[in-house]
């Protein structure tokens, strides 16, 4: 454990001091600040405006770290030969790849938590306060973005960063798709399409069950069995998915 933490906190620096991340704040701070404009040009809809362009912007940030940041996760460190000086310690390949998935969590933590707060100002600005719901929102983007990162870590286990970066937006276009499609499955006459829905509903991710940035204005709070069946769902699916990545990168030859 002690490994995994040592690894995950050299990966979480590192990341830091890329100015990438600074330059995907300052878009992320900017939309946020847009949620605050646009939501002024309704006088009826002004908080629900700001709260969906609000939480729509920090899950944005999310994602794009997570694909762009993980898609070079493990490779650089293969290309750059620096995963040898690592493994030739007393340090396991599946504990190399913990550490550098702990290490971004931690970056994605922080960020949402920064842009949390600012978020929480511009809603104060209008009189909408911050409440439980909306950490539950902000936690369920998290979930979320993790299991966009274990997918874009499995793809990069076996492929180049940027088939990892194409794949993994198109699994998070098509999860986010999931119960558009299964509604249009269910009232479909073709056995064909419903038979497509029916395997594409157990192969993919499901990530329209993290999103719950209506609840805090259109119900009184977020219901707690069904997120907590979706935080077990999207631990299920980092489990896999990081259980198959280290898989491949315990047969994968590095030299």
């Amino acid at each position: 454990m002690h490994a995994i933490w040592v690894i995950g906190k050299n990966t979480f620096r590192e990341i830091i001091r890329d100015r990438i991340l600074y330059g995907l704040l300052v878009f992320a701070v900017i939309l946020l600040g847009l949620s605050l404009a646009i939501g002024q040009l309704s006088f009826t809809e002004q908080a629900r405006i700001s709260v969906d362009f609000g939480f729509a912007a920090m899950n944005l940030s999310a994602i794009i770290i997570a694909i762009f940041v993980g898609s070079s996760l493990v490779s650089k460190e293969i290309e750059q030969r620096t995963v040898y000086t690592l493994l030739v310690r007393p340090l396991s390949r599946s504990q190399f790849l913990l550490g550098k998935v702990l290490g971004l969590a931690l970056v994605n933590v922080v960020v949402l938590m920064g842009l949390s707060v600012v978020l929480a100002g511009i809603l104060y600005s209008i009189g909408q306060p911050w409440d439980w719901d909306c950490s539950l929102v902000v936690l369920g983007v998290l979930c979320e973005s993790l299991v966009v990162l274990s997918i874009n870590l499995l793809f990069g286990a076996y492929s180049k960063p940027m088939l990892a970066v194409t794949f993994s937006i198109g699994i998070f276009l098509i999860g986010r798709s999931m119960d558009s499609l299964d509604f249009f499955a269910q009232k479909s006459e073709s056995a064909f399409f419903r038979g497509f829905n029916f395997v594409l509903q157990r192969s993919l991710p499901n990530l329209s069950k993290f999103n719950w940035s209506n609840y805090p204005l259109v119900a009184d709070q977020v219901p707690l069995k069904p997120f907590l069946m979706s935080l077990v769902y999207g631990l299920g699916w980092l489990g896999v998915c990081i259980t198959l990545t280290a898989l491949i990168l315990r047969k994968r030859d590095f030299t």
